[in-house]
């Protein structure tokens, strides 16, 4: 249908730019996080833009079903101001008709999010964390901060007394007992660098002296160089296996948890909850587009625009959403309250669907009117 296309185009447009803008938005912030991260350790650039790939899909969770809000809310009212709505509606276009462009596409978001809350997202926060761990245990191991003796288990101390801008470190003293077979050996130098050399970090000192005393002569042996370097081989941490929370599996592994594994035994209420959220939350995006949708096509338009119904539509959806992370939490706390999860996603969808039908709309009206009658006598009453 001719309306169906046009109502579709211009919502999907819509919701594509501003989920594009609030992907970016967010994301610039996320990413300085990770930023934070990955440059204290001194890991490659590579692995801070494969982190901020893997955000991604988490944060379009809960972008998307925002677009739709905003889009449905901006294009439904920008079509009544314009009279386009109205000359539709005067056509003989129901409301169902209206409704239908934004009802598809909530479907498909909807669709999209439980495949991403499923399998695509609990994949990506499982790599991150990975990737995390990998940060700390093999890059952070030899972050060196300035003014403090910086020891790595008790066979390597490092200390520096500044950092330049440059990264360059200054003032060190370095005593290295790695070596079973040979004695101590203690640096000191003006400068030094930390280079990489593939994965493995090395220290390259320059300007400095390289001291050895033997135990057995009590000879102290002295190297003067211009340049040094010192492999720190093996003092990057080894990566432990972590037990996995419910945010790091997919819903099948949710559902058929390992039960040899007693953490897993001892969280699988937590995880059937996870579940079952995952399985019923993506809706939210119908959920709330239905309660736009009933507050601007129901009624009289009003040519001035619709400020009211959409700031009463956007109060709706901002108490669904609290509901649902209030249910939500308390689903993993009780698994008995996981029915509230699904009640508050559906039954907007059914008051939606039956307020959109002429039946539905003309008793919501009968008792708006009753309602605004009674409330008109209680402020005349209280006026006298």
């Amino acid at each position: 249908m001719l309306v169906t296309r046009y109502l579709f185009k211009n919502l999907f447009n819509t919701a594509v730019f501003i989920a594009l803008s609030l992907t970016l938005v967010i994301w610039l912030t996320q990413s300085l996080n990770l930023l934070e991260l990955v440059a204290n350790s001194d890991a490659p650039p590579s692995l801070f833009l494969r982190l901020v790939v893997l955000t991604l899909p988490k944060f379009l969770e809960i972008i998307l079903p925002l677009s739709l809000v905003i889009a449905v809310l901006f294009t439904y009212n920008r079509l009544i101001m314009d009279n386009e709505l109205i000359v539709m509606r005067a056509c003989g276009i129901d409301h169902y008709a209206l409704a239908r462009p934004a009802i598809i596409l909530a479907v498909i978001i909807s669709l999209t999010v439980t495949v991403l809350s499923a399998w695509v997202t609990p994949t990506c926060v499982g790599q991150v964390q990975a990737l995390r761990q990998t940060v700390k245990t093999q890059y952070s191991a030899f972050l060196l901060r300035e003014g403090v003796f910086n020891t790595f288990g008790d066979k390597f101390t490092v200390y520096l007394r500044a950092r330049e801008a440059d990264g360059s470190m200054l003032g060190l003293i370095i005593h290295d007992t790695r070596d079973k077979e040979k004695p101590p050996i203690t640096i000191i130098a003006k400068k030094g660098q930390v280079v990489m050399d593939g994965d493995i970090p090395n220290i390259v000192v320059f300007e400095g002296m390289r001291q050895q005393l033997d135990p057995v002569s009590g000879t102290l042996s002295k190297l003067y160089f211009s340049r040094y370097t010192i492999e720190i081989k093996g003092l990057e941490g080894t990566a432990q296996e972590r037990w996995r929370g419910a945010g790091e599996r997919t819903l099948s592994e949710l559902v058929n948890p390992d039960s040899a594994n007693k953490r897993d035994r001892d969280n699988a209420n937590l995880f059937l909850a996870e579940a079952f959220h995952r399985l019923v939350s993506p809706w939210n995006a119908l959920s709330f587009t239905m309660t736009a949708l009933a507050a601007l096509l129901l009624g009289p338009f009003n040519r001035r625009g619709q400020n009211r119904r959409i700031a009463f539509s956007i109060f709706l959806v901002a108490v669904l959403q609290s509901l649902n992370l209030v249910f939500v939490n308390l689903a993993k706390k009780h698994l008995g309250a996981a029915p509230l999860v699904a009640l508050n996603t559906l039954l907007p969808i059914l008051l939606g669907f039956y307020f959109l039908h002429l039946a539905g709309e003309q008793r919501l009206m009968a008792f708006l009117q009753r309602w605004n009658a009674y409330a008109s006598r209680r402020f005349e009453k209280g006026a006298a």
